[in-house]
């Protein structure tokens, strides 16, 4: 699990800019499979996700790290965060849970909970890669003949996800293409215009 995180981390040292006093959230953090990774890298890192179970395994695996807080989200979105508190706010390997009203419920309180100059980092499976489009291809083909099942993994586009950054209020909105991801990184302003 530690080696899977490598990429996921990696991309966001180099697109987000972690820096060692920054305040981190992730929306979706599930076993904490990138937070255990991060937390040498920053003051705080927050792990949030509706599921409990999932939570109750990243609890076990951060055991003995300080630096970490773990919040039962009770429904799709960051309204128990509060405002302005932090510096990042990530998810990774997680939209594709998601229908895009959850999605863009999510960045919209991204941008509530970042501080003035707070940075954004999303990603997805990119439906203009080979790998996406094969991925969604398949799975579409394997459903016209059978009852849908209850949950199909959902691609995004660099457009989509760069939409929902800007609508939130996002400025520096930049799609970053390392397939089969596509990963979307944003700022909130410094100053209200």
């Amino acid at each position: 699990m530690r080696r899977s995180s490598q990429t996921a981390l990696r991309n966001l040292i180099e697109l987000a800019g972690v820096r060692t006093e920054d305040d981190i959230l992730e929306f979706g953090c599930g076993v904490a499979r990138i937070g255990l990774e991060l937390t040498p890298h920053c003051r705080s890192w927050t792990g949030a996700d509706l599921s409990a179970k999932m939570l109750a395994t990243a609890a076990e695996r951060l055991r003995g790290v300080n630096n970490v807080r773990l919040v039962k989200l009770q429904q799709v979105g960051l309204d128990q965060m509060e405002s302005n508190s932090f510096d990042l706010v990530y998810s990774t390997n997680m939209l594709a849970h998601l229908d895009e009203m959850d999605r863009w419920r999510y960045v919209k309180d991204a941008f509530r909970v970042l501080r003035p100059g707070g940075r954004l980092c999303i990603d997805n499976v990119d439906l203009e890669s080979e790998q996406g489009w094969a991925a969604f291809a398949r799975g579409a083909e394997s459903s016209q003949e059978l009852e849908r099942p209850p949950y199909i993994p959902t691609p995004s586009t660099a457009a989509e996800l760069t939409t929902y950054a800007l609508r939130a209020g996002f400025v520096q909105t930049k799609a970053h293409k390392r397939s089969p991801l596509v990963i979307v990184t944003a700022l909130k302003p410094s100053a209200e215009k």
